[in-house]
């Protein structure tokens, strides 16, 4: 059964409940997702809030419906949420990327506990760069160029998350997590990492590609 609807502006509810509403949803998977780059400024508060609702408050939202659901008739079930490793340091050119992605993380980590007993899981995903259209329509920065260059395909998400359901909260999954959040983080303190990309951010080639000639006022 598919019921459309855009995620990235509020009224989704509705035609999701309306076409939810008959059978008993025991499998929510929070998938939904993309990056808007630039620097922040420079991007339409409109499409950073968009940005914004499609990547945190719709995970939210759609969550808060099923899971009640959920314990209300008594269902055994799944909430899966797909995050990312960027939400577990600063994410110049991304901000809002990786804070929604920050939020997912803690979100389902503080989910996890209240309804493991009832008999619903929650898992969260931190993929490795993955082979879809998430790179479209984004500013060519190295970083970008780099995941796109590794990405494998969705699959192999699929097949972590669902191998850890039950066992874990967070799965982390490829060389990135491995990379990021199981070696730099441990070596490297996350409040030292954001002063060093303050400070040199400038002098990087990709801080040019971003940066937006402003108009200035007279």
């Amino acid at each position: 059964r598919k019921v459309g609807c855009d995620l990235s502006k509020d009224g989704y509810m509705l035609p999701i409940t309306k076409g939810t509403d008959d059978i008993n949803v025991a499998l929510v998977f929070n998938n939904a997702g993309y990056i808007t780059t630039g620097m922040f400024a420079d991007v339409s508060i409109e499409r950073h809030l968009a940005n914004y609702e499609c990547n945190a408050t719709c995970a939210l939202r759609i969550t808060h419906h099923f899971v009640n659901k959920m314990l209300d008739s008594g269902t055994k079930g799944l909430i899966a949420f797909t995050s990312s490793p960027a939400g577990a340091m600063c994410s110049p050119f991304a901000s809002i990327y990786g804070s929604t992605k920050a939020f997912l993380t803690e979100f389902a980590m503080s989910l996890a506990p209240e309804v493991k007993y009832s008999g619903i899981d929650v898992v969260v995903v931190h993929p490795s760069p993955v082979a879809s259209n998430f790179y479209n329509s984004v500013h060519k920065i190295s970083s970008i160029q780099m995941f796109q260059n590794t990405a494998r395909g969705p699959e192999n998400i699929v097949n972590y998350l669902l191998a850890s359901a039950g066992r874990t909260v967070v799965c982390e999954q490829g060389y990135y997590c491995l990379a990021v959040r199981g070696l730099l983080l441990k070596l490297v303190d996350v409040a030292f990492m954001a002063n060093l990309a303050t400070s040199f951010i400038h002098l990087m080639p990709d801080y040019a590609k971003v940066t937006v000639t402003r108009k200035k006022n007279k």
